[in-house]
């Protein structure tokens, strides 16, 4: 078995995981392993969808092709891996959608954010995806930001009621365009993120932070058609707390509504101490380092 931090957990694993950080504990949070993965749930709050089905303590996920996964309690997840496919695959919806199915069970809230950190604090880069996030993320660390976490951030509150947040594995994941355009002879294309697609992951193990710092400003980026600039807008608390319910990672593995009540606490809390900009910028044609540009002058 493998040994692995992410995700602010101890992860034991029956596969390795290179794009986890290799960890040393005697308890494991949660442990990944293959098996026989259920045919069907019940319970309280049962739902089920043609490739998947959730409710309050589990969640079942049919990859075709790939993998069926079995997610449970916060604590143990089971793949069944399809006989063509490759561990590289398998990999990428553990770390997806099963790691948010499993933090959602545990009580915690993902956003599907990249994050820096600046003078001991967070910042984040918010967004649906394609919309630039680890363009960003890289466009930043090229000029010395430090990388904190690409696409997810666990939030969480400290005993002091301040959020905080927490990374989830020492990776940037670009696509080969996207690496012509930056031009750092530090980036490459030595690991594909998955086999059929023109995407390389990028690890930064040194420099990697396991601890849960505070948040002080989420940037929401939002590419619009019918602009030609970038524009930066300071939300008020309404419409923050409206956008980032749309930031929440895999909102809809949601299985109970005591943690709908919870998510409601914790962006509630971050609406009210947190700054958040809405980023609005080209569709098309836009320059990475116009837009970082602009965002550096809110930093």
């Amino acid at each position: 078995m493998h040994k692995y931090w992410g995700f602010g957990l101890h992860i034991l694993s029956e596969i390795e995981f290179p794009e986890l950080l290799p960890a040393d504990f005697e308890e494991a949070d949660v442990t990944i392993s293959a098996g026989e993965v259920p045919q069907n749930l019940t319970g309280d709050e049962l739902i089920k969808k043609p490739f998947s089905q959730l409710n309050k303590d589990e969640y079942i996920l049919n990859v075709k092709g790939v993998c069926r996964y079995y997610a449970s309690h916060g604590k143990t997840v089971v793949f069944e891996q399809g006989e063509e496919s490759e561990l590289l695959s398998v990999r990428l919806f553990l770390l997806g959608t099963i790691m948010a199915a499993i933090l959602f069970q545990r009580g915690e809230i993902p956003m599907h954010a990249s994050a820096i950190i600046k003078d001991g604090q967070l910042i984040l880069f918010a967004g649906n995806s394609g919309v630039g996030k680890s363009t960003l993320l890289a466009s930043l660390s090229n000029l010395g930001y430090k990388v904190f976490s690409d696409d997810v951030c666990v939030l969480k509150i400290d005993k002091d009621n301040k959020v905080t947040g927490t990374a989830s594995y020492p990776m940037i994941k670009l696509w080969e365009d996207t690496l012509e355009k930056l031009n750092n002879t530090e980036f490459n294309k030595d690991y594909k993120v998955r086999p059929q697609l023109p995407k390389f992951g990028q690890f930064f193990y040194q420099t990697f932070n396991k601890e849960t710092i505070p948040l002080d400003k989420i940037f929401i980026l939002s590419p619009q058609n019918t602009i030609s600039e970038v524009t930066i807008n300071e939300l008020g608390s309404l419409a923050v707390f409206k956008q980032l319910e749309k930031q929440v990672y895999k909102f809809q593995l949601i299985g109970n509504t005591q943690l709908r009540a919870r998510q409601f606490g914790l962006l509630s809390m971050v609406a009210s101490q947190v700054k958040v900009y809405e980023v609005l910028r080209p569709a098309r044609g836009s320059n990475v380092q116009i837009l970082t540009q602009e965002i550096e002058k809110y930093l």
